[in-house]
């Protein structure tokens, strides 16, 4: 059964979270982030209820690496450089990094382990 976001603080309740992580974290558009920066920090109520998901996120982890590959398309294969993104994510939206996060290359294969 494919993962719906269930576990993404406003993710079903507003169309504008969803679209955000199924489609601008998604794989044709994730290396385009950048354009989301001032979307993000604007005062609306997208841009609350994005950084609500994003700190839920990071506290609680609730969604595993094969979720985030269903939802997304982009495929982390564990669950610390899944969060090591967003973490960097979040840091360029609302902290001081300075260049966005880079994205998994699409290309790479799985690591070993992930077959075993």
């Amino acid at each position: 059964m494919r993962y719906r976001g269930e576990d993404i603080p406003h993710f079903v309740a507003d169309p504008d979270i969803c679209t955000f992580f199924e489609v601008a974290l998604g794989v044709e558009w994730i290396d385009d982030i950048d354009k989301m920066k001032g979307k993000a920090k604007r005062d609306t109520p997208f841009a609350r209820h994005l950084h609500e998901a994003l700190e839920y996120l990071l506290r609680e982890r609730p969604v595993t690496a094969e979720q985030w590959g269903q939802l997304t398309h982009v495929f982390f294969y564990e669950e610390d450089r899944l969060y090591a993104y967003l973490q960097d994510l979040y840091d360029y939206f609302y902290g001081d990094r300075t260049e966005p996060p880079v994205a998994p290359d699409p290309e790479a294969p799985p690591p070993e382990k992930f077959w075993t």
